[in-house]
C-alpha cells in the first residue's frame, strides 16, 4: 500500500526516458533501480501489498538502499523533479488496481525489445524490483507464505527474478509458460491483500 494521488498524469516516454537516464547516471549509487521495468515491479509490491509504505522511505531504499551517498540531487529543483516522476508512475500504477485490476500488464509487455536476452533480462528485473518491494516490509508479507496456495501465487516472480535455480534448468517453452503466468500472478496477489487486509497495530 501506498499514499498517492490518482490525479498525477501518467509518465510520457520522454519523460520515462528522463527517469531513466537519471537512474543510469554516475549520480546514483551503484545499488540504484537503474532500470524502469525495475522500478516498475517495485512500486507494484508497493501499490498491492499489505503495508502502508511511507513516501521518504520507499524513495529512498530505490535510489541508494545501502544509504551510502549522503547526497544524490544536484539541487532541490532537480531532487522535486525526479521525485515529480517517481510519485506519478507510482499513481499510474495505483489507479490501474483502483479501477481494473483485471487489465494490468507489467512496463516490459509496454516495450519492444531487439533481442530475446533483452527481454528476458527485463522480465528478470521487473520480478527483482518486485521482490524487492515486498523486502522492504518483509514481515507484513509473511501471511502470503502461510499456506502453499497462496505461495504458489509468488512462484512465477522467484523463478523468473532467479532467486531460485529453477529458471535455468527449464526448456525455453517452460520458462514462457511461466513468464506468462506473471500478470495472473500479480492480479491473484492484489485479491488476496483485498481479501486479507494486514491487521492495522
Amino acid at each position: 500500500m501506498i499514499q498517492s494521488d490518482p490525479s498525477l498524469i501518467p509518465l510520457s516516454q520522454e519523460e520515462l526516458t528522463e527517469l531513466e537516464i537519471f537512474l543510469t547516471s554516475d549520480k546514483t549509487p551503484e545499488e540504484c533501480m537503474s532500470s524502469l521495468e525495475m522500478i516498475d515491479g517495485y512500486m507494484t509490491a508497493l501499490v498491492i501489498g499489505p503495508e502502508m509504505v511511507a513516501q521518504y522511505r520507499w524513495i529512498q531504499y530505490l535510489l541508494d538502499p545501502e544509504n551510502k551517498q549522503e547526497k544524490i540531487f544536484n539541487s532541490p529543483e532537480e531532487e522535486a523533479e525526479i521525485t515529480s516522476l517517481l510519485l506519478r508512475h507510482v499513481s499510474a500504477i495505483e489507479a490501474q488496481f483502483e479501477n481494473d485490476p483485471e487489465a494490468f500488464v507489467p512496463i516490459y509487455e509496454m516495450f519492444s525489445y531487439s533481442e530475446d536476452d533483452e527481454r528476458e533480462l527485463a522480465i528478470e528485473e521487473w520480478a527483482l524490483g518486485f521482490i524487492l518491494g515486498m523486502e522492504l516490509s518483509h514481515e507484513a508479507w509473511q501471511p502470503l507464505f502461510a499456506t502453499e496456495a497462496t505461495a504458489m501465487l509468488a512462484g512465477p516472480l522467484f523463478i523468473l527474478g532467479r532467486i531460485t535455480d529453477d529458471y535455468e534448468s527449464m526448456s525455453q517453452d517452460e520458462r514462457d509458460e511461466v513468464t506468462s503466468m506473471l500478470d495472473e500472478s500479480i492480479i491473484g496477489i492484489h485479491s488476496f491483500w483485498q481479501e486479507n487486509p494486514a491487521e492495522e497495530e
